[in-house]
């Protein structure tokens, strides 16, 4: 452990993110969960259920996630709910929920936020759901005998439209039903609008469900209704035999009955040949403590990039020697557990409650090699965007090779890291002890990305010059599984191209991460500074442009950025390349680059309003109207998709967004640089260079008005995570606002 030494300020200094964040419990209980039988495929692109051990018979414990079946063009498919139902409450409807059928929605693109939050905007809300229903007893089989067993389905329905024997059913329970879908939509998910299919005879549901197929006639006769449900169909089939397992004679199902244990792990296969899918991208990837510990990282083992899915706390147990941890979260370094967590089999306890349930009777391990030296990118900057790790760790152990006085060590912030595996356990979920692999030079950092292997990395440790230490045992287990296949492969190591300050004056452009644990700045050169959780992905340092870059933004999915010209040349590091107007003759220069929810593209702005859309819908512009002065920016509403462009005046051009106001017939002591919308798209904040916040339909926490700046402001970003914002100044400075109560993080500046 040598190698460790020196380098603690430099550990301090990587893991100050996590230590400004808020972050789950140590105390926060595990939940115990049922386990889905019979186990799923995990080979050949066959649809598995990620969640199976945790949440798909616990769905309510799990924050509205959870499965069912479904057909798709005669194939058994499987269906992933994460968000509660909506029903448009445009139209009456003498249930409870609201939910009606027999009339449609009362637009074809309802705006709003469901219960729990999702935008309707964000979705092009054309894909219907179809629900084959039988109207007939007894009641065969069917995917959803009960609210119960089918997720986020609404309990009551006003059936009374439909007349006859349903006059008089304004509020019953949603009755049992299959599901039938005509599109993938490219396994992305959706709100789809429901329309219910009568089947009336035993004879035709035989008919529909041997063959996984509605007709034309039936599909042109289903009844319309106003209900939305949230899934994704994920990709692959269900196996016949689990498909099978539903209906009545097994109440439980989908997605089947609850068993003692889970079945035993099949040989692990490095190789699948399935590919790997973030299920949660869209929903709970970036808003883990919204889905209650459930999120993905990034793995290697052999040479392979594969994903973890985690869908439970940390657990930390007690050293050999009875020493407790001094941490927070009861997670120490230097020593082994000897306590295991709960559900593991060798618990000496005959009445211990498997919780989380037991997958087999091992604990694997899981390596991380820690980087402490500055500069170095890793996949976990901090704990709370790496889900379900601990905040703080207990070093006091290691306090002679850190060369620092234990006392300093006792509740240090847990450093980034990477993670390295040596088995997949047949992509089944269990605990994996951490075991930390500290890397003290951007060779040895380099040597683990190249291999991407445990053994390769094992041969290094402690090598004179390889920058790799000897392996650090710790009480802390993790519990995840791998996702069948190969993911894309996982970003390198930090480029050294970025910068920790920016040329005074020079700063053009800032974006914050999604999820609020970070930011980015560039400037007219393209030089790059990242801020707490963002990753360094490169820079335009040194290159020769034609033009300067006037914007940046994050892609929402790899958490990389593209940075925009102003002749419009579009330059992407760690996100994918759409197009650009670098090559197009222009009547105005570019502005400003925005991108929608989930990050599928983007558009550009120019000065004179026009806009350029590149995989992304165009809703307007104001490219040929005569404006009293130029736009300056644009921003995204969340809630529709549609956006907003903002003029120096300050006057507001809505596009497929509601007006909320606008600072255009006001006179102002400078003029608006930005646009800055809230999360949910309820409203808006403008932004002038001196630092001055008009807001419109949001609350208003400060400004840098009455301020002395040493440079203009060019920037306001909204903090997702937090109800307030950042200003950034064009030296790089930049100035939180928000409620007191919530202490909204600084992450550093440019500046």
């Amino acid at each position: 452990m040598a190698v460790l030494a020196g380098s603690v300020s430099v550990l301090f200094a990587l893991g100050g993110v996590a230590s400004a964040q808020s972050t789950p419990s140590a105390t926060t209980p595990v939940r115990a969960q049922a386990v889905q039988a019979p186990p799923p495929s995990g080979s050949s692109g066959t649809t598995i259920d990620p969640l199976q051990y945790n949440c798909g018979n616990a769905a309510p414990s799990c924050g509205q996630v959870g499965e069912s079946y479904g057909y798709y063009s005669g194939q058994n498919v499987d269906l992933l709910y994460s968000e509660n139902y909506y029903c448009d409450p445009g139209v009456s409807s003498g249930a409870s929920t609201g939910c009606e059928v027999g009339a449609g929605p009362s637009s074809a693109n309802p705006t709003g936020t469901s219960a729990d939050g999702t935008s309707l905007g964000n979705t092009t809300h054309s894909d219907i759901l179809y629900i084959p229903t039988p109207l007939f007893a007894p009641t065969p089989p069917t995917q959803c005998i009960a609210t119960a067993t089918c997720i986020d389905h609404p309990p009551t329905v006003d059936l009374s439209r439909l007349g006859g024997p349903f006059s008089a059913d304004t509020n019953v329970a949603i009755p049992a039903h299959d599901h039938f879908v005509t599109t993938r939509n490219n396994g992305l998910p959706e709100w789809w609008n429901v329309q219910v299919v009568p089947i009336s005879t035993s004879a035709a549901w035989n008919a529909f469900i041997s063959t996984g197929e509605l007709t034309s006639a039936q599909m042109s006769g289903a009844a319309p209704s106003n209900i939305y449900l949230f899934f994704q169909v994920l990709p692959g089939q269900v196996p016949a035999a689990q498909f099978a397992n539903q209906g009545p004679s097994t109440p439980a199902a989908p997605p089947g009955p609850a068993v003692a244990t889970a079945p035993s792990p099949t040989a692990a296969n490095q190789t699948e040949s399935g590919t790997t899918f973030n299920n949660l991208v869209n929903d709970c990837g970036a808003t883990a403590p919204n889905c209650q510990n459930i999120g993905i990282s990034h793995d290697w083992i052999d040479g392979q990039d594969v994903q973890a899915l985690y869908t439970e706390q940390y657990y930390c147990g007690t050293a050999a020697d009875g020493k407790g941890s001094g941490a927070t979260s009861g997670c120490e370094a230097g020593a082994a557990s000897a306590t295991v967590p709960p559900g593991v089999s060798d618990q000496t306890s005959p009445n211990q409650t498997a919780n989380p349930p037991v997958t087999n009777s091992q604990i694997d391990p899981l390596y991380i090699p820690i980087p402490l030296f500055a500069n170095s990118y890793d996949q976990c900057p901090s704990a709370v965007v790496c889900i379900d790790h601990p905040a703080t760790i207990d070093l006091s152990r290691l306090a002679s090779a850190l060369g620092a006085p234990a006392s300093a060590l006792t509740n240090v912030p847990l450093p980034g890291h990477d993670h390295l595996l040596t088995t997949r356990n047949g992509d089944q979920p269990e605990w994996w002890n951490v075991i930390a692999i500290p890397v003290t030079s951007q060779a040895g950092l380099q040597a683990v990305y190249n291999s991407k292997s445990y053994s390769a990395v094992k041969a290094l440790e402690g090598q004179p010059g390889s920058g790799i230490g000897g392996e650090i045992p710790t009480n802390a287990f993790l519990w995840f599984q791998t996702l069948p296949g190969a993911s894309a492969p996982t970003p390198g190591p930090l480029q050294t191209s970025c910068m920790s300050t920016l040329p005074s004056g020079t700063v053009t452009g800032a974006a914050a991460l999604p999820d609020g644990t970070g930011y980015i700045e560039t400037d007219a050169k393209g030089d790059v500074a990242v801020f707490g959780g963002a990753a360094c992905y490169g820079s335009l340092t040194g290159t020769a442009l034609n033009k300067p870059i006037v914007g940046i933004a994050v892609d929402r999915t790899t958490g990389g950025y593209w940075l925009v010209a102003s002749d419009g040349g579009v330059f992407s590091f760690n996100a994918p390349f759409h197009g650009s107007t670098g090559g197009m003759p222009l009547n105005k220069p570019i502005v400003g680059i925005t991108t929608d929810l989930n990050s599928n593209g983007y558009w550009l702005v120019a000065s004179d309003g026009g806009v350029f859309s590149f995989n992304e819908p165009f809703y307007g512009s104001t490219g040929n109207i005569q404006l009293n002065k130029p736009i300056v920016g644009m921003g995204l509403d969340r809630a529709t998709g549609g956006y907003w462009l903002v003029a120096s005046d300050g006057g507001v051009f809505s596009f497929n967004a509601p007006f909320y106001g606008s600072t255009g017939s006001m006179t102002l002591n400078k003029p608006i640089v930005g646009i800055a919308p809230v999360s949910d798209g309820s409203g808006y904040r403008l932004i002038a260079s001196d630092g001055g916040v008009f807001d419109f339909n949001t609350p208003f926490y400060g400004s840098t008005g009455g301020m002395t700046l040493n440079k203009p402001i060019i920037a306001g970003l909204n903090d997702n995570s937090y109800d307030g914002y950042w200003l950034v100044a064009s030296d790089g400075g930049v100035f939180t606002f928000s409620p007191p109560s919530e202490g909204m993080p600084f992450f550093g500046s440019a500046a």
